[in-house]
């Protein structure tokens, strides 16, 4: 649960990492294990309600990968919602993340605030997607929520982040969405992974936030996956009990030079 009193809700949103069966597995020349394990004290440290994990939390769908990311976001102390990327496979991550979108849109409340869940994926498919009922399911969800404010999660970006090796990857029927979004003005933020760097845009009062991957970054605005050498790193949300939003990106402590 959240704390109480008037504290904001704290969110650790973690995305990507990309671990594979094989714990020694390269991916773009990083060690997804080796790399979510150093930003796991800094991630203790900022003492989190929950942990947001926004997909591609596997390589391979592998069941090792799964326990492996649950045992060590375990360590934080907060409760997991997770839902699935296209590298994931659904059945199998819902064996070690007990709360997420695996039967339709999952929603919690949070103190003042709703999180919401949207699984984007389609199987065999890189790019995202929501059918018709899965966006009226999420309607739904929305209008039998007495919560003042909404957050909502999903893997694939629904808007251009500038960055033409992802954006061709985009969620596909974005307009769709927005229309859904649009007609609940309690919607102050949505959140997604997918894109492997920071990104911040606010469009009719929602703030729109692309994730960072716990594994590998690219530089923004290229043609192509160019590793940003500040490694990794999540993004860390705090949603005040008045709607407003604050976010920033943690990062491993450097280790000082003497």
């Amino acid at each position: 649960m959240a704390k109480a009193g008037k504290n904001s809700l704290r969110i650790l949103q973690v995305s990507d990492c990309h671990v594979s069966a094989d714990a020694k597995a390269s991916y773009r020349g990083q060690n997804a294990d080796r790399n979510l394990k150093k930003l796991l004290p800094v991630m203790r440290a900022w003492d989190p309600d929950l942990v947001l994990l926004t997909g591609d939390v596997s390589e391979d769908a592998s069941a090792a990968s799964y326990a492996r990311v649950a045992v060590m976001l375990g360590t934080i102390g907060s409760p997991i919602l997770a839902l699935p990327g296209n590298h994931d496979e659904p059945e199998v991550m819902q064996q070690h993340f007990r709360h997420g979108p695996w039967t339709g849109p999952f929603g919690k409340e949070w103190g003042e605030w709703l999180v919401v869940l949207l699984d984007s994926t389609e199987p065999g498919r890189i790019s995202g997607s929501f059918s018709q009922q899965e966006l009226e399911r999420f309607d739904v969800l929305l209008r039998s929520s007495t919560a003042r404010f909404i957050i909502v999660a999903l893997h694939h970006q629904p808007v251009p982040v500038d960055a033409r090796w992802i954006d061709r990857y985009a969620l596909e029927n974005a307009g769709a969405f927005f229309n859904f979004v649009g007609r609940d003005r309690r919607i102050r933020c949505v959140a997604w992974g997918h894109v492997h760097h920071d990104f911040r845009e606010v469009r009719d009062g929602v703030t729109l936030l692309g994730a960072p991957s716990s594994v590998a970054n690219s530089l923004p605005r290229t043609e192509r996956f160019t590793l940003d050498l500040d490694g990794p790193s999540c993004r860390w949300l705090e949603l005040s009990p008045d709607g407003t939003v604050e976010t920033g990106v943690l990062r491993p402590k450097r280790r000082s030079r003497n």
